[in-house]
């Protein structure tokens, strides 16, 4: 009986891997002839992972681009959603290895993928596999540099030096490897980014594409300049209201951008990243004050 109740078991499990083989094998098959089929339930499910991860590389080398790509994405959505480390750990490599892809929109598809994941997701080894990356200057290096920095991959700080003093470098790579340096607690480095930045006017331009860089960097330098820029009642920004012409003070969209990087922030976001209010207001009103009694808030420093 007990041989027959393993013979079952085995059974029972061997009929599920067919059944989610099938079900990856369908969903390439629409892609394949160019339809765009939403990913199922079987294929995103936690306890299907394992399964799917194991079959997935003949995806990831398949001849097809948009084969490989649409496969770099299913690990995405598995690793960055699961709970397991091994899990998420073999996820990320394997949008590591589509990095190195051969399609330019491939490669940085899986570059930004990465970006969702956590440092501690991040061993030695992949962070060595990215440095090569970089040493061999493929596309989309203004994404690698900053994911470089986020991880801290110390053996990369010289060229990032170099690169952010090349005046024959483009100034968007220039001041990415400026950035990766402050992120990687190069004094120098926030302080050349700072006195750049302290010499802009406030204004939508600067909030929109200057101030992320300054989140990204996590320094409290950096982070105390944005809680300056927070208490400032000048209006200087568009409203996010196509219908209202008034302008606004920039603070509000500050308000968003430091709500995922400080720990017990007073605000929380919803789905799009919105701050989750109805009184804009008095939640800026309410964050200014949290920051006036927590002096010494913690910057958190392990997602990009």
């Amino acid at each position: 009986m007990l041989r027959l109740f393993f013979f079952l078991l085995c059974l029972v499990g061997s009929s599920k891997l067919v059944a989610q083989q099938k079900g990856l094998e369908n969903y390439f098959s629409q892609v394949r002839v160019g339809k765009y089929p939403a990913l199922t339930a079987e294929l995103t499910k936690p306890e299907n992972a394992q399964v799917i991860l194991t079959t997935l590389p003949k995806y990831l080398t398949d001849s097809v681009a948009t084969i490989r790509f649409r496969a770099t994405s299913l690990a995405r959505t598995i690793g960055t959603t699961s709970k397991i480390s091994a899990i998420r750990s073999k996820a990320l490599q394997q949008i590591i290895s589509s990095a190195k892809d051969k399609d330019s929109g491939n490669a940085g598809a899986a570059l930004i993928s990465l970006t969702e994941f956590k440092k501690t997701d991040f061993n030695r080894v992949d962070q060595d596999t990215l440095y090569a990356i970089f040493k061999r200057k493929s596309a989309h290096v203004n994404t690698l540099i900053r994911l470089m920095g986020y991880l801290e991959i110390q053996t990369s700080k010289n060229d990032l030096y170099n690169l952010s003093q090349d005046a024959g470098q483009s100034r968007k790579d220039r001041w990415a490897a400026m950035l990766a340096l402050a992120r990687m607690n190069d004094q120098q480095a926030i302080d050349d980014v700072l006195n750049r930045v302290k010499r802009m006017p406030v204004g939508d331009a600067v909030v929109y594409e200057v101030f992320p860089d300054l989140v990204y960097t996590r320094r409290p330098e950096a982070i105390s300049y944005l809680v300056e820029a927070l208490n400032n009642d000048a209006k200087n920004c568009e409203s996010a209201n196509s219908d209202n012409t008034e302008r606004i003070p920039c603070a509000y969209r500050i308000m968003e951008m430091l709500a995922p990087v400080i720990e017990n922030y007073p605000l929380k976001q919803n789905a799009s990243g919105d701050i989750d209010t109805n009184d804009y207001p008095a939640a800026l009103q309410k964050v200014r004050d949290w920051f006036k009694t927590n002096k010494e808030y913690k910057i958190l420093r392990d997602t990009y």
